[in-house]
């Protein structure tokens, strides 16, 4: 009650000046008779983000709800609430439009776009960070915004939620060629690791061309042995071997173990190396191929999202997302304003389709038999039924006709 805050926020100013805050979870108990309840309120001052200023009303602390309460959808140690580039959602303010991008889904053209929604004149500009990195990109995320406002972002039904999504298996070969080696070790170099020959490293971006992506997935799993390294990344040239760095060691049939390269090396701190001893080590993880459902958000949020776009109808599934925010939005920002030189509407040609025609055309390349098509389900298993993401196991090669044929049915036409 008044009298009693009366009393502790002197006794609480005290005990601030008397040590850091760091050592404090301050407790205030007030006395609130509210339907019959007592109503229980806490400052952990440990909890405040940096350079979050102490809530103070007339230079007095205040007390601070618990944000840990159970009523509560979004709390502070959430991934959502935190600045990082691939699970922060984006919000415009402006449209109530909360947008949930995810790696090898258009996320680039659609950061663009969001940039666009902002007024930034040079919203079509990709280079320095822009449009990926905050604060460079200029966008607003869910963590720029109190908790209270986030839950109500999170929640309310005046705000549309947007996540795009790509047919796992074309997702995750799209990142395999994206970061697959780009460079073969020697015939020489291959028999050297092969006998633990190597005394120094030959697995770097400098001298093999290596991305560093799947460098430190053989990194980690080497612990210092140079031979394994070159021999671990040899064997992810193939399709095939990178699935084996990716799928969960604990759904590994035993009986498919077989030499794909890596031979019989031994190294000196471990046992026998082979391709099943390398496919039964933890998986690899990476936000450009794992499954969306592992990584981009706590799966209580998942039932929030209130509108799906696909990749494959990405050009008509952008025009729905701005026609829901405004009436004049997708002639305002998606009907022009794209393209090489700026006269075509949004993925009419841009550099995401491009990349996922190119990725189309190297479906039959990797995909060479139906073993290597139920793998890649099975690593997706997750995607395929968190029903949220609205995702379906289409035969590899028909996710675009699919897709097309799908929205025709549900909206009766591309307009």
């Amino acid at each position: 009650n008044q009298e009693h805050h009366g009393i502790m926020a002197p006794l609480i100013k005290h005990l601030l000046a008397l040590a850091p805050p760091s050592l404090f979870i301050i407790v205030i108990i007030l006395s609130v008779w509210s339907q019959s309840q007592s109503v229980a309120w806490y400052l952990d001052l440990d909890e405040l983000a940096d350079g979050e200023a102490l809530p103070m009303v007339n230079g007095t602390l205040t007390a601070v709800k618990n944000d840990t309460d159970a009523a509560l959808l979004l709390h502070r140690s959430d991934s959502l609430y935190k600045y990082n580039i691939s699970t922060a959602p984006i919000v415009i303010e402006k449209y109530k439009l909360l947008l949930f991008t995810i790696e090898k889904t258009g996320s680039t053209v659609l950061k663009q776009l969001m940039r666009r929604l902002m007024g930034y004149e040079n919203y079509y500009y990709h280079g320095k960070g822009i449009p990926h990195v905050f604060p460079k990109n200029g966008l607003k995320m869910l963590v720029d915004y109190s908790l209270p406002e986030a839950n109500e972002m999170l929640t309310s039904d005046k705000w549309t939620r947007a996540m795009f999504v790509r047919d796992p298996k074309e997702r995750l070969l799209s990142g395999y060629l994206m970061w697959r080696p780009k460079k073969n070790f020697s015939e020489e170099t291959l028999r050297n690791a092969q006998k633990g020959l190597l005394n120094e490293t030959l697995v770097n971006g400098t001298s093999t061309n290596f991305n560093r992506g799947l460098i430190k997935c053989c990194i980690d799993r080497a612990k210092g042995d140079y031979n394994y390294e070159v021999l671990c990344l040899n064997h992810m040239l193939s399709f095939e071997g990178f699935l084996g760095m990716v799928e969960d060691p604990n759904k590994i049939d035993d009986g498919n173990a077989n030499d794909e390269g890596l031979g019989s090396h031994q190294p000196k701190n471990t046992t026998k190396w082979s391709p099943h001893n390398l496919r039964k080590s933890p998986s690899c993880p990476d936000k450009h191929w794992s499954p969306v459902t592992q990584w981009r958000m706590e799966k209580q949020f998942y039932p929030q999202l209130n509108f799906i776009g696909h990749l494959e109808t990405a050009k008509y599934d952008i025009k729905r997302l701005l026609n829901r925010m405004h009436p004049d939005a997708w002639e305002m920002y998606g009907a022009s304003g794209w393209g090489e030189h700026r006269n075509e509407s949004m993925f009419e040609s841009t550099t995401t389709v491009l990349h996922a025609k190119k990725t189309e055309n190297y479906l039959s390349e990797h995909y060479t038999s139906d073993e290597i098509e139920k793998r890649v389900e099975e690593i997706n298993e997750d995607d395929y039924d968190n029903t949220f993401l609205d995702l379906e196991r289409v035969p590899v090669g028909q996710a675009q006709s699919f897709y097309r044929k799908r929205f025709l049915q549900r909206f009766g036409s591309f307009e």
